[in-house]
């Protein structure tokens, strides 16, 4: 494996094999995504630390913006942005602690079920992803 350079390998699970953390999945999402960084950078300034389901809100909402700016025809950059999130979110439903598996099952899964843009959503969401929907 090989390490990134927040310590993580890139299977998703740290140096020491150990299943991924919240913190690791949000690093893992703002890697891919100067958006979530940014959000991640909000995020800390306003609440002194990570609050995972509130970031999950801020996943979710960037994927939206996404899927409706590639709808209106922007292309791929959105596109591959919106793959590379959802990796990243079945990496932590695969090789996540319990914790982030609750945090990605919650407060994205479940929560994207609301959204406007969920057909297009769910299509492109991973097998474990896709397993906690509640309409499977």
């Amino acid at each position: 494996m090989i390490p990134t350079p927040s310590g993580t390998a890139a299977s998703g699970r740290s140096e020491r094999g150990r299943p991924m953390t919240n913190v690791e999945l949000a690093e893992a999402l703002c890697r891919v995504s100067a958006t979530l960084s940014e959000a991640r950078r909000v995020h800390l300034q306003a609440y002194g630390c990570l609050i995972p389901h509130v970031f999950m809100g801020d996943v979710l909402k960037r994927i939206g913006q996404c899927l409706g700016s590639r709808t209106m025809g922007a292309g791929a950059h959105d596109s591959t942005e919106v793959q590379a999130i959802l990796a990243a979110l079945e990496r932590g439903m695969v090789d996540g602690e319990r914790e982030t598996r609750n945090v990605i099952a919650m407060s994205f899964t479940r929560d994207s079920e609301l959204e406007i843009f969920f057909e297009e959503l769910r299509s492109m969401m991973g097998p474990r992803t896709r397993a906690q929907l509640h309409g499977k």
